[in-house]
């Protein structure tokens, strides 16, 4: 996640709800592991409901809202859907390939799965049209491949290179306020994460360890990888997620207890 500035206003935590005019409830789910919550709610009201979102794994359409809005007023899309076709990720399943929105809504939250990936026509026109903010958080991360000087996931070990010119790129044309997102616990081991979660430090900025989520998850952090424990996922997202705290104590004394 590339940002400048600090945030003022914060997303609302699991289900975004609200009322029409005419007493229909709408229930937006973000996550699979959030839909037995949202079937509860719309057993116990009163009326129509109407239960959406990206919780459900397929397209879902809401005429006369964006959801976004009510999950944080100050985040938009400039487009919907991906190109790339990653085996742990929702979107392309959901969303289908890269669609651009022309006329979108300016907001400073970015939530584009691959903003990146549009048209440069699209990126110049939704560059001028976020300009009016003081600064614009791409939430959703930009890919490094397609981070170039033009435009101004480290997921496999190979791309350390491009992640690291990414970077030195935004440093140079944006800010220094950098963090990287990193998947763990998909297809890895405990050091081959860890060996990328120190590489993002040892360039100077944050990394964002990232879970991994099966598309059908009914619980949140339940799936573990053979080559992992349970534990050891915790104590890795844990740490790697506090680093502002725990950086000063290395990731071998943090396991033994020496936060205690």
């Amino acid at each position: 996640m590339l940002t400048k500035g600090r945030l003022m206003y914060q997303w609302r935590k699991g289900i975004a709800s609200w009322v029409d005019s005419e007493g229909t409830l709408y229930l937006s789910v973000p996550f699979t592991w959030l839909v037995d919550e949202a079937e509860k709610i719309a057993k116990s009201w009163k009326g129509n409901v109407r239960i959406g979102g990206s919780g459900l794994m397929k397209p879902t359409e809401c005429e006369g809202f964006e959801p976004i809005l009510f999950h944080n007023a100050c985040a938009t899309f400039t487009t919907r859907g991906c190109p790339n076709k990653c085996g742990f990720c929702a979107v392309p399943k959901i969303e289908g390939d890269l669609t651009e929105i022309r006329n979108f809504r300016p907001a400073p939250i970015i939530c584009d799965n691959n903003f990146l990936a549009a048209s440069r026509k699209h990126i110049r026109r939704s560059i001028d049209k976020l300009k009016v903010f003081p600064f614009v958080d791409f939430n959703q991360g930009l890919e490094a491949k397609k981070f170039t000087s033009d435009t101004a996931a480290l997921d496999h070990s190979n791309l350390s290179g491009v992640v690291k010119d990414a970077i030195d790129l935004c440093r140079r044309r944006t800010t220094d306020k950098i963090s990287v997102y990193c998947l763990i616990g998909y297809d890895d081991t405990p050091d081959d994460a860890k060996s990328r979660l120190e590489l993002i430090r040892s360039w100077g900025v944050l990394p964002n360890p990232m879970r991994y989520q099966p598309l059908n998850a009914t619980k949140k952090d339940q799936e573990v990888h053979p080559s992992w424990t349970g534990k050891q996922l915790a104590d890795t997202m844990r740490y790697y997620s506090r680093l502002n705290w725990l950086g000063h104590i290395p990731f071998s004394e943090y396991k033994s207890g020496a936060t205690k």
